[in-house]
């Protein structure tokens, strides 16, 4: 019998920190989705940028940390999208905390599931995606 509770205990945890990581990779998803539209227009202007020449640009990251850097706050930035980040600080901190390498984006409940996070190369007539992984 108690075995049998520490089976249904240990899969509740796993369960719950893979609901956790569904909800980091939405998070990143729609910081992702949020960066790609603010980087449409020039600056102030009302001139556009194309997805094309936006995709160059995110796809010229070769890896998933570069890109995850396009979404953190930096402070120096001189355009607020970018100043304000599309990831609140915490959040973003909490990914820098536990990510290690540069093509796995890391947080508690993504190791404790065994899982991480990746942003692939952007494809052509597409959006970016965030991509759930499993070790």
């Amino acid at each position: 019998m108690s075995s049998l509770a520490l089976s249904a205990i240990s899969n509740s945890a796993r369960d719950a920190s893979r609901i956790v990581a569904r909800q980091q990779q939405a998070a990143v998803g729609e910081a992702l989705t949020a960066w790609v539209m603010s980087q449409t227009r020039v600056g102030t202007t009302a001139q556009m940028r194309s997805l094309n020449s936006l995709r160059n640009q995110y796809n010229a990251l070769q890896t998933t940390s570069a890109r995850f850097n396009l979404l953190v706050p930096n402070v120096n930035s001189t355009d607020v999208n970018v100043r304000n980040g599309y990831l609140d600080q915490s959040t973003a901190d909490h990914f820098l905390d536990y990510t290690t390498g540069t093509d796995r984006l890391h947080t508690k409940a993504l190791k404790n599931g065994k899982q991480y996070l990746t942003l692939p190369t952007w494809q052509d007539g597409s959006f970016p995606t965030v991509d759930l992984v499993t070790e």
